[in-house]
């Protein structure tokens, strides 16, 4: 995890916004095994207000390596502290012969 030099404000904007959160509805159907689940929409539904109003936003972007693809999370908050995250998962190149 990377992380701005301190991110104080960041933690106390975090725990506000986190204590008003509630859980995302799960209202899309998997038909394949007969369950909900909240989509990303759903999750950002919850999200987007509790992080406005507390100074919270957050991006993320493609990043890759020589043998793996995955994305950057930035959480920032308007201090200008930050918290990064990378998730990479490897790349399995399979060659098929015709």
């Amino acid at each position: 995890m990377f992380s701005s030099e301190s991110i104080n404000e960041l933690a106390t904007a975090l725990c506000k916004a986190q204590a008003v959160m509630g859980g995302a509805v799960k209202g899309t159907g998997n038909p394949f095994f007969k369950s909900k689940y909240a989509n990303l929409s759903d999750v950002m539904q919850v999200v987007k207000e509790p992080f406005a109003a507390n100074g919270l936003s957050y991006v993320q972007f493609p990043v890759s390596t020589e043998n793996s693809v995955g994305v950057a999370t930035r959480l920032m908050h308007t201090s200008g502290q930050w918290l990064e995250q990378e998730f990479l998962l490897p790349m399995v190149l399979s060659l098929i012969h015709i």
